[in-house]
């Protein structure tokens, strides 16, 4: 049994238990199941974290934008110039114009200013590139911490003297040295001030610093529509350069630093090399005079024992020393007199009070014992002594004081005091003006101003003197304090600060401007204006071709501006002075002086020392700078029209040097033409070597024309120049005017190549008569309007900028054509249907065609004219200012055309040259021959025939468009194809 309950059991657990490999797995499953949140919760906590890091980049982004847009800002930058404005001048404005009362005010602008500078260079320091750390974030933070001293609690507490002390309850006058801390602290104060002053000139930076950031304000360029072409004659202004150059930056900022270590480097020393910051300079009068009334007061007390008894009083008051001691106080407050006027000062006097800022207006005295607040028996000590202070006990009036005491006589004037026996004789010691929070006995001599006490006026405004001539123990019972009013005197001060700010202000921005004169001017201007040229041609390079010129045109105006004024000067003769009455009269005299002084100069001179080359401009940076105008204008030609993109592309790859003229092409909309000189083989033949003058010769004349009428010459294989306008872009109004422009283009080629002065000679030049009687220069002209890529042809070895398009292959033909219908100018339907009706009804449609390899038929059409009546124009001697003055008439003229207003049919049927051209071509032959040309599109070419026939006679010698329909009707003997649809095969020459 027990065997096989032992074999039972384990049955039983093994049913009741699942095995372990299902424990395992559910294990498993359950971790997993339990995993699963941990895993997206963990997800979430990542996607958490990268949301947050991504909002704080976002917000870093955000808040460095907000910093550099307000940095960037007009109204901020204004608010801070005007805040600097005030930081620079506002305290002395204060000393200079304002009373102690409007100092509160002037604190308020003074936090604002701080405020306001710390907020800036926060904002510059996220906001501005370079900024943070650097030369002028330290200055930026040197001169708003400086303002700390303008704040006048802090001044004050700082450099004032022992009335601030007293005032602020921060310094009691205790014990034997209160007297001679006091003087000290008036001593140290005035060396303080000349610190403050000196510390104040470092917020000078930030005017320099912000007038250079608007020395090169931001120039804005109003972009607008502009005719194909005018942009390509901006005129080269270097008042117009937009950026500043990194080398200019570099090296304008580097100087202004220098300037700016220099001067401050040098008002920040130059205090230290004066003696009175080591050494305390000489005793004043003042000084010595309040010594003298000390010693002779007190030594006069102590010798009578005056506070013994009322008969010692007596005794004292009646002596000589008490006399002497009242003389001697009126002599020394005549000498500081308060109320002396400039009006009442006679011619004889040699020197007055008014020679001086020193005035005494307060007098008072104070004793330790007050100070300290104490009921000591000194304090009865103090107010039984101080009696006998003031000049009083005396029978004196105000009239004999000033008969003894103003100097009438002297050398020295002291002036009158009204009220001098009233001012100093009061009834009782006690009952005088408490001042410095009672600590302080004393009469106001200014009373009358308003003024009662010393803490009424500014520290800067008051000087206080203590006598020094006392003994230790003297200290306990009672000292002195006389204060002089030096408000007159701190005016002038303030003054001369803002006129010392200002001229450092001066000093520094001549300075810097100064020093970097010379490497601005034969350096960085160059290099500016290379740049600017190299930005034109990068954005449109066809702008190469007219900086040349106008390069030409300033060394041509200013050589005739030099030669005009040294011929001024030579031929000044005894007519001049006719020339000199008349100029008086009309009021240009100051002209013609100024003509013949720079004549003068200019004749006596010394000549500059040449470079190499013997030439002053030939300097290396002007040779760069013209190399770098002439290779643009080589390109130019070179490339034209078609490939300004190639030279634009490979200008713009700032990284590498590598030549890429393999760019891809542009498809383009354009209306593209061929002019094809007429017997250019038998002109070559004749002519030889001079065949090169003549086809350019022709250039000129194609280039310019074609450039007058907002077109382009891409190409030139010989005696064919492949002619574009490029309707891209425009409108459907300005691709009218540009097919107009196209038209009236050819019509005035013809014209001018008929009448061209430089032509003229070919009429008779003996080899081409020869060949080819009667021989003139002509061409033959097409159009038509389509599709085409602009591009580069070519390998890196040479390339030729062109289009390629069925239609360049369809225009050589039709050019090809004018020969068999005897005309100057071909075109298709396709430009005819872009041209206004002004212009389309002056055409004449003579012919229907096709080619044989192009399923598509073409209207042609041309416009009549007779070349040969037009008679040779006038030679014009070239020149550089001539020619830039033609260009600059050309491109008002463009501008012109260009215009909404601008009607071309109305100018053709207005110009002289096209009405003579077109004068034998009547109504009555146009509508014989499109009523002839109606019956041959139409088959009935019986009656076309004899109708074609009639009008051809109209036209002498013939018209040759009736002359190649009639050749067709003949050669189909007079009857059309059995499947005529009005068209045929485009003619052969």
């Amino acid at each position: 049994r027990n065997a096989g309950g032992g074999g039972a059991a384990p049955k039983a657990a093994a049913a009741r238990t699942p095995s372990t490999a299902q424990q395992v797995k559910k294990q498993q499953a359950n971790g997993a199941s339990e995993a699963a949140p941990d895993t997206t919760r963990r997800r979430c906590s990542v996607i958490g974290c990268l949301s947050v890091v991504c909002s704080a980049k976002r917000y870093k982004r955000c808040f460095i934008k907000i910093c550099e847009r307000i940095a960037q800002n007009n109204i901020f930058s204004s608010i801070t110039m005007l805040l600097t404005i005030y930081a620079l001048f506002g305290d002395d404005t204060r000393l200079l114009k304002f009373t102690k009362a409007e100092d509160d005010l002037f604190d308020i602008f003074t936090y604002t200013a701080m405020g306001t500078f710390a907020f800036e260079v926060i904002v510059c320091t996220f906001g501005k590139a370079g900024y943070k750390f650097g030369f002028f974030f330290w200055l930026d933070i040197i001169s708003t911490v400086s303002l700390v001293l303008d704040i006048t609690t802090n001044a004050e507490a700082l450099f004032g003297d022992s009335i601030s002390a007293a005032e602020r309850g921060g310094t009691k006058q205790s014990g034997g040295g209160g007297g001679k801390e006091a003087a000290r602290a008036a001593q140290m104060s005035r060396v303080g001030t000349k610190a403050g002053r000196v510390v104040r000139l470092i917020r000078l930076i930030r005017l320099i610093r912000l007038i250079k950031l608007y020395k090169k304000g931001a120039y804005q360029e109003k972009h607008k529509t502009e005719a194909p072409g005018l942009d390509w004659d901006d005129d080269d202004d270097d008042a117009h350069l937009e950026n500043e150059s990194a080398v200019s930056k570099k090296l304008t900022d580097m100087t202004t630093r220098r300037v700016i270590l220099l001067v401050l480097a040098i008002m920040l020393a130059l205090p230290f090399f004066q003696p009175t910051i080591y050494v305390v300079k000489l005793p004043t009068t003042a000084q010595y005079g309040i010594n003298s009334l000390y010693r002779m007061w007190r030594d006069g007390l102590t010798l009578y024992d005056a506070l013994a008894n009322k008969t010692a009083q007596a005794t004292y008051l009646a002596s000589m020393e008490r006399s002497m001691y009242i003389d001697d106080f009126y002599s020394f407050v005549y000498y500081h007199n308060p109320r002396c006027q400039e009006n009442d000062i006679p011619e004889s006097a040699v020197e007055t009070p008014l020679s001086s800022f020193g005035k005494v207006f307060w007098v008072g005295t104070s004793s330790p014992a007050m100070t300290a607040g104490t009921s000591d028996p000194l304090v009865d000590i103090y107010h039984n002594i101080t009696e006998f202070f003031l000049p009083r006990f005396h029978s004196m009036t105000t009239e004999e004081l000033d008969t003894k005491w103003n100097g009438l006589n002297w050398g020295y004037y002291r002036c009158d005091f009204p009220n001098a026996r009233e001012v100093f004789d009061v009834s009782s010691w006690k009952d005088c003006n408490k001042c410095l929070s009672g600590n302080y006995h004393g009469v106001s001599v200014i009373e009358d101003e308003g003024i009662l006490c010393p803490e009424d006026i500014r520290w800067q405004e008051r000087a206080v003197l203590y006598p020094t001539a006392m003994q230790e123990t003297e200290w306990d019972e009672v000292f002195f304090m006389f204060v002089f009013d030096r408000r007159s005197g701190s005016r002038m001060e303030a003054g001369l600060n803002i006129a010392q700010t200002l001229f450092i202000c001066a000093l520094l921005a001549i300075g810097a401007i100064t020093f970097s004169n010379d490497a601005n001017k034969y350096v960085l201007q160059p290099i500016e204006r290379m740049i600017a040229n190299i930005d034109k041609i990068r954005n449109n390079p066809l702008s190469a071709m007219t900086i040349g010129d106008e390069e030409s045109r300033k060394e041509a105006a200013t050589q005739a501006r030099k030669s005009l004024a040294r011929r001024s000067f030579e031929t000044f003769s005894t007519d001049d002075f006719a020339k000199m009455q008349s100029s008086i009269r009309q009021g240009t005299f100051l002209k013609l002086v100024k003509a013949k002084i720079k004549g003068l100069y200019e004749k006596c001179r010394k000549p500059k020392e040449a470079p190499r080359g013997g030439d002053p401009d030939s300097m290396e940076t002007v040779v760069l700078e013209k190399t770098i105008i002439k290779i643009g204008s080589l390109l130019a030609l070179g490339f034209g029209e078609a490939g300004a993109e190639i030279i634009a592309q490979n200008m713009k790859g700032d990284s590498n040097s590598t030549l890429n003229a393999m760019v891809p092409g542009r498809n383009v909309e354009a209306i593209l033409g061929m002019c094809n000189v007429r017997q250019f083989t038998v002109a070559t033949e004749a002519l030889k070597e001079e065949v090169m003058i003549f086809i350019n010769r022709i250039a000129s004349i194609v280039h310019s024309t074609m450039n007058e009428f907002f077109g382009s010459s891409n190409h030139n294989v010989g005696d064919a120049f492949l002619l574009a306008w490029r309707l891209e872009g425009h409108p459907p109004t300005k691709q009218a005017k540009l097919a107009d422009m196209a038209v009236f283009s050819l019509v005035r080629l013809v014209a001018h190549i008929s009448k061209a002065p430089l032509l003229s000679e070919y009429r008779t030049h003996p080899k081409l008569l020869k060949r080819v009687p009667n021989y003139r220069v002509r061409v033959g002209l097409s159009l038509h309007s389509g599709r085409a890529i602009e591009g580069a042809i070519g390998s890196e070895f040479k390339i030729d900028a062109s289009y390629l398009s069925p239609i360049v292959n369809l225009i050589s033909r039709l050019e090809s054509s004018t020969k068999a219908y005897n005309v100057n100018i071909v075109y298709t339907d396709s430009v005819h249907s872009l041209l206004s009706d002004g212009v389309a009804v002056l055409c004449r449609h003579i012919d229907t065609i096709r080619l044989r390899d192009d399923p598509a038929t073409h209207k042609l059409y041309t416009i009549d004219l007779d070349d040969t009546i037009l008679d040779m124009g006038k030679t014009d001697r070239d020149h550089a200012l001539k020619r830039f003055r033609a260009r600059m008439e050309m491109r008002k003229k463009k501008a012109e055309r260009w215009s909404d207003e601008y009607d071309i049919a109305e100018n053709m049927e207005r110009d002289q040259d096209i009405l003579r051209m077109r004068s034998k071509f009547t109504e009555e032959f146009f509508g014989r021959f499109q009523m002839a040309y109606l019956n041959y599109e139409a088959g009935e070419w019986e009656v076309a025939k004899p109708m074609l026939e009639t009008t051809r006679s109209l036209i002498l010698p013939e018209d040759g468009p009736c002359s190649a329909l009639l050749r067709h009707i003949e050669a189909h003997q007079g009857k059309p194809p059995a499947n005529w649809e009005g068209w045929r095969l485009l003619p052969e020459t």
